[in-house]
């Protein structure tokens, strides 16, 4: 205890005892004394620990008694919050975070006397696994579903949220610094839990130390989510680590979103948002005093998420009568309460996927909500407690007003594409019901997708893992389910058979929707039109093999095969590669996705990959820093571009970026491949090199719109 505050409290007690005497009172005495001891309690030094002023060895406010206690989200519906900013959900308060170190570098550790931190102190402060309302968890199938079990536990699905036990933390915590936008962090480890050391936001002259207790993915990408102290509400850490360069990266540069966008603690995000999709019967409890108690019924896309709650289903099987032996009758089958989303029909089956993988809100978020969660299961309507949003939905109207949005396409543009297809990652179900296949078929899901690898599958659980695709779906079988192949061969495709050309998925599921740093397939089925896409400002799926070609080259095809009317095109249009158009004239949106398909290995057997990588590397220094590493990925790709490991986004300059793009694009020059291709629609001309007035003219005009893709 301080000298100062020991010499203080002595001498209050003289004062006391002077008092008493002088005065002959034991009131004045015991009056005295009481106002001494209050201020002495105001001026106690306090010794902080790492979770801010409550110890660690006392647990949160408990739960509240009744439902009344929870704070209502009536007012504040899931649709407005998916489309917020990062600090329109829980005003931030990270300084209840972390242990506050005194002034110096980020670079310094903390105290040695800060008191030891472990895993399993740090539960008190984070969303912890209380599965209620006929929820078991996960663990609760193994014995009964071996197999299932173990495919549904190497899927991404079931590590989407985690604990962050080192064993699963991806990223490297080893006394590693970054500096990005004037922002110190120092990643590090200790006693088995892994934490950030910033710089205090409220006062810069402190640092902070935020003990990392929960990730968000395992498969592209990993977040990391601090303990804050004020009850069970996190924080996210601002630097993400990219999986597939073993990189730490801004979160803002892992999503398509104007530059100039500043690191965020996205206080309370999980808590409010993310856990709904990203758990299994997520309870947002939010309190009536701000703070959050969340519970969930298990961490991750569990067994239940998809086949419902499975008391009701372990109950009825441990009744002597219905053993698993008996499991086989088609009666008993029907009797048994758990859900196969296989065996329902093609509307509650896409509805299974449908109530996380669409643009999606509920219809009520009142009390029993939060206490609760949603009410939907598996096989029942999702329409009963949910609305899906599409373009054209009444309701975005209230969140554009909301969130003070200058106009609704603003908003709208962040979701779809102007004609209302999805143009984002997540929302697959959207593109789902909107596709001839389903609303004039049986198409569901799982005509794809298998979400337990089937035994003959002889893939390695990695490999099928990655999109979850059945074996019958990796080629145009997934198509001829229901489609007669002999109707659609080379005369429907026009192309050699086994080309990716003659691929089904290629022309009517083309690479348009963005997320995850690439390019993704579309879910709505839908035949190429050059004039409809290039009106709804999207890439078309013919260009999209054929980079090297135009659009009007493209037009005249379709024309010619399947009377598709020609769109009116521009000079620029008519003449230039509509990739290169896509590059350097159009919006953000368009560049991302043409800069991904450069180094898609189709497109590159459709179109070569000798010319690429001068217009890649134009957009090595883009203002968006997602295309800088999508762009970076595709000259990786590319002959000569292997080694172009330069860190795009983090610790380099603007002009280091263009100093390196010139290295590249001067290696590339000096090639005598390059020299050899003289093709004016790929503004390439021999040995005259680059038609750089013509390609500088193309950058002037670009489309600088602001593009914020809500993944």
């Amino acid at each position: 205890m301080a000298t100062w505050f020991i010499a203080i409290a002595i001498l209050a007690v003289a004062v006391c005892v002077f008092l008493g005497i002088r005065f002959r009172s034991g009131v004045v005495f015991l009056s005295a004394s009481v106002l001494c001891l209050a201020a002495l309690a105001v001026l106690m030094p306090r010794e902080v620990n790492p979770i801010a002023e409550q110890s660690l060895s006392d647990p949160p406010e408990s739960a509240p008694s009744k439902v009344g206690e929870l704070r209502s989200s009536e007012t504040i519906r899931q649709g407005e919050r998916s489309n917020s900013s990062p600090d329109q959900t829980v005003s931030p308060r990270p300084n209840a975070a972390r242990t506050t170190v005194p002034p110096a570098s980020a670079g310094e550790q903390p105290s040695d006397d800060t008191p030891d931190v472990t895993l399993a102190k740090l539960e008190v402060f984070r969303p912890i696994e209380v599965p209620t309302d006929g929820f078991v968890g996960s663990d609760a199938c193994v014995d009964c579903h071996p197999n299932n079990h173990a495919t549904w536990a190497a899927s991404y699905h079931s590590t989407m949220t985690q604990v962050a036990d080192p064993e699963i933390v991806l990223g490297d915590f080893d006394d590693v610094s970054i500096t990005n936008l004037g922002h110190q962090y120092k990643m590090q480890m200790k006693d088995g839990v892994c934490s950030v050391v910033t710089t205090d936001p409220e006062d810069p002259s402190k640092l902070i130390d935020a003990p990392v207790v929960m990730t968000t993915g395992s498969h592209h990408m990993q977040v990391y989510w601090f303990a804050t102290g004020e009850q069970r509400l996190v924080g996210m850490f601002p630097l993400i680590h990219l999986n597939e360069t073993g990189e730490w990266i801004p979160r803002q540069s892992a999503f398509l979103v104007p530059p100039g966008i500043d690191s965020s603690f996205e206080m309370g995000r999980w808590n409010d948002v993310c856990s709904g999709c990203h758990s299994t019967q997520r309870k947002g409890r939010r309190l009536a005093s701000g703070q959050w108690d969340t519970h969930v019924g298990e961490f991750g896309i569990s067994c239940e998420a998809c086949h419902g709650p499975g008391a009701d289903h372990l109950a009825f099987h441990a009744q002597p009568s219905r053993s698993l032996e008996d499991e086989g009758s088609a009666n008993r089958l029907a009797k048994d309460p758990i859900v196969n989303p296989a065996n329902l029909s093609k509307v509650r089956s896409g509805q299974v996927c449908g109530q996380c993988h669409s643009v999606i809100d509920p219809k009520r978020m009142d009390l029993q909500f939060q206490e609760h969660g949603h009410q939907y299961r598996p096989g029942k309507d999702l329409t009963e407690t949910h609305s899906v949003w599409h373009r054209d939905s009444p309701e975005f109207e209230r969140t554009r007003k909301t969130l003070n949005y200058p106009d609704l396409d603003t908003l709208l543009n962040e979701t779809y594409y102007p004609d209302g297809m999805i143009r984002v990652s997540g929302r697959e179900y959207n593109g789902l019901i909107d596709s001839p296949c389903y609303l004039n078929g049986e198409m569901t899901c799982l005509s794809c997708h298998d979400l337990h690898q089937d035994a003959s599958d002889t893939r390695p659980i990695k490999e099928w893992a990655n999109d979850q695709l059945s074996e019958k779906a990796l080629a145009n079988d997934a198509c001829t389910q229901c489609h007669d192949s002999q109707q659609y061969g080379t005369t429907h495709t026009h192309h050699a058979p086994e080309s990716v050309g003659s691929n089904c998925y290629n022309c009517h599921m083309p690479h348009t929707t963005y997320g995850l740093l690439k390019a993704i397939r579309s879910h709505q089925i839908s035949s190429p039109d050059v004039g409809k896409d290039h009106a709804a400002k999207r890439p078309n799926a013919c260009n999209l093999c054929h980079l090297d070609q135009t659009l009007a080259w493209s037009a005249d095809h379709l024309d010619q095969w399947y009377d598709i009317e020609p769109p009116t095109l521009d000079p620029v249009e008519s003449s230039i590669a509509a990739s290169i158009i896509w590059l350097t004239r159009s919006d953000a949106g368009q560049r991302a996705i043409a800069a991904w398909h450069m180094g898609w290995e189709h497109a590159q057997i459709a179109s070569g990959n000798e010319w690429q990588l001068p217009f890649l590397t134009a957009l090595v220094d883009d203002d968006y820093e997602a295309i800088r590493l999508i762009a970076r990925r595709s000259i990786q790709s590319l002959p000569g571009g292997a080694d172009f490991t330069f860190d795009v986004v983090t610790s380099s300059t603007s002009d280091e970026r263009q100093l390196k793009a010139l290295q590249l694009l001067q290696s590339w020059l000096q090639r005598k491949r390059s020299k050899e291709i003289q093709r004016p629609e790929l503004l390439i001309l021999g040995e005259e090199g680059i038609a750089v007035d013509q390609l500088r003219a193309l950058i002037d005009q670009r489309d600088h719109t602001p593009v914020s893709l809500s993944e």
